[in-house]
């Protein structure tokens, strides 16, 4: 079968280029429940974006530009994706502001830390630290 749109080769009546795709919706999939549930969870409102982007500046300002993990150099810019939560923000919001929760890594070593949390003995250290200090 043929594309109706463009000629090539087809399973239906178009191919998976051409074929006409649905809008996603306002709430991603979720369930208007789950969607409300999720948006109170998490505050992403403009004044807790600057705060988080105001408190990043700062420790920025305070620690070398390096990995903690590692030692590698971060570069001059900041950038949200060398500050990690150790201990997670969505699940533990009052450890969220608090510059010991924070650890600088490179790009992988965060992509890292995210797939297999246990992956560094110094982020493993300091969660520890932060559980005793929270007592959890």
């Amino acid at each position: 079968m043929k594309c109706k749109t463009c000629g090539k080769n087809a399973d239906s009546e178009f191919c998976f280029k051409c074929k006409p795709r649905k809008p996603l919706s306002s709430g991603r999939g979720l369930t208007s429940r789950k969607s409300s549930l999720l948006t109170q969870k998490l505050d992403k409102s403009p004044s807790k974006f600057l705060e988080m982007r105001e408190f990043f500046l700062s420790i920025w300002k305070k620690r070398p530009h390096r990995s903690e993990v590692s030692g590698d150099y971060l570069g001059n810019e900041p950038m949200s994706t060398y500050f990690h939560h150790i201990l997670a923000k969505e699940k533990y919001p009052e450890a969220c502001l608090d510059e010991e929760n924070i650890v600088l890594l490179s790009l992988e070593e965060h992509s890292n830390v995210e797939n297999d949390m246990y992956k560094y003995p110094e982020v493993n250290k300091r969660r520890e630290q932060l559980k005793i200090k929270y007592n959890l």
